[in-house]
């Protein structure tokens, strides 16, 4: 279990690359060995394959520092969806594998899923059967075994998802299992509580694939906060843009204690805020996020920078340019440069509410605050800009400031 879940931190970060083995060919993984040749770029902890790719890239978990090999040991039709070719009319489940055979592989563990929610009674006793056994194998062979419980069939309800997910996993735990890849429950608070249940270490189920890499980390910071020992993700790395980097993202959150907003906004120092209008659809999130982060609720009216339609299908977010104007305009010295992350930043006690800044400045970003008699300047968020960070489409990207040789300050 070593080379799965790091000793200094007990923590994991395991790539689940096996859905040709359910789905068929899909996104990500028509070239599977290109693909996976990227992900261990970003330093996985493990990789999950199905019995007949982990024996063909096996050349991929040689070396000191390459990933754990872990092997699916059954095979489902489950997730054959409409959108698959032969959708599943019933759910079934097999054995394809043996602990001695993922040995001879390599293998550091075996996978297996535990159904449980079939209105049939026996059906649920044969996925525990199924589970025992390879429990048993592994005992004798000296083999880590890596439970998938799921709630799965026609009893499974929005209502009582949460229990059932918590409920198979100390059954699985109880049947032998050493570690589970659980499916997110969709809040700390459930999710806490099955990890407690389990009483072994839990990987979270990363599932379907996120809009966005801040909503996939997102959900890694939650799992862990709830206890959660790491994080299994299938199509969330396979089908990045960039799957070394994404891997990255996730490690350094699982393993080196960063925030979400600390891998998102990677740049230190000095920033600054470029804009391509071209990207930019109007969604106004900026503008809300922007006050939002100021404590000013989501009013746009307050917001620091603003959206401008140009015409049909075109818009341009303006923002602080941070040319100075605003500080040179400012009669009281009110105004200046921070020293280090060089934003602009107002001492209230010197603002006399002239109104100097707003006027001067050329974009019109600077707006005044009539219930405290104070100017709405533009602070860089002190150097994590919210707007950079939650805008999607990317019109609004945090770089690193230019040195510059002139300061208005």
């Amino acid at each position: 279990m070593s080379k799965i879940l790091d000793p200094p931190d007990g923590r994991g970060v395991v790539v689940a690359a096996d859905h040709g083995f359910m789905l068929g060919s899909i996104e990500g993984v028509e070239d599977l060995e290109g693909t996976l040749s990227r992900v261990v770029e970003g330093r996985p902890d493990a990789i999950l394959l199905s019995p007949g790719q982990a024996a063909r890239l096996n050349h991929l978990f040689r070396g000191r520092d390459a990933p754990a090999l872990l092997v699916r040991a059954d095979w489902t039709n489950a997730f054959r969806d409409k959108t698959y070719t032969l959708p599943a009319r019933t759910v079934h489940r097999r054995a394809v594998a043996e602990a001695r055979d993922a040995i001879s592989l390599g293998a550091s563990a075996i996978v297996t899923y535990y159904f449980m929610g079939h209105s049939d009674d026996e059906r649920e006793a044969q996925n525990l059967r199924l589970m025992a056994s390879f429990a048993r194998q592994c005992d004798k062979m000296g083999l880590p075994l890596i439970v998938e419980p799921l709630p799965m069939g026609e009893r499974v309800t929005g209502a009582n998802f949460a229990d059932l997910a918590t409920a198979a996993v100390r059954i699985a735990a109880e049947a032998g299992a050493d570690a589970i890849k659980a499916v997110y429950t969709g809040d700390v608070e459930t999710f806490s509580s099955l990890v407690k249940a389990a009483g072994i270490p839990v990987l979270i189920l990363g599932g379907a694939k996120a809009k966005t890499l801040r909503d996939a980390l997102e959900i890694v910071d939650e799992a862990l906060e709830a206890g959660a020992a790491g994080v299994v993700y299938g199509r969330q790395v396979l089908q990045a843009s960039d799957p070394a980097q994404f891997v990255r993202s996730v490690r350094a959150i699982v393993h080196e204690g960063k925030t979400v907003l600390q891998v998102l906004n990677p740049v230190t120092g000095p920033v600054r805020l470029r804009v391509f209008p071209e990207r930019c659809t109007r969604c106004r999130v900026c503008e809300l996020i922007c006050t939002s982060t100021h404590g000013q609720g989501f009013s746009p009216a307050a917001a620091r920078l603003r959206v401008e339609f140009l015409g049909v299908d075109s818009y341009k977010p303006v923002t602080c340019t941070l040319c100075g104007q605003c500080i040179k305009a400012c009669p009281t010295d009110a105004l200046s440069f921070h020293p280090e992350l060089h934003y602009v930043q107002l001492n209230p006690e010197r603002c006399n509410g002239c109104m100097d800044c707003v006027q001067a400045c050329p974009v019109k970003v600077v707006r005044f605050d009539e219930q405290r008699s104070l100017p709405i300047i533009c602070d860089m968020c002190r150097g994590a800009p919210s707007c950079g960070l939650w805008c999607q489409p990317e019109a609004i990207v945090t770089e690193r400031q230019k040195e510059r040789k002139n300061d208005a300050a």
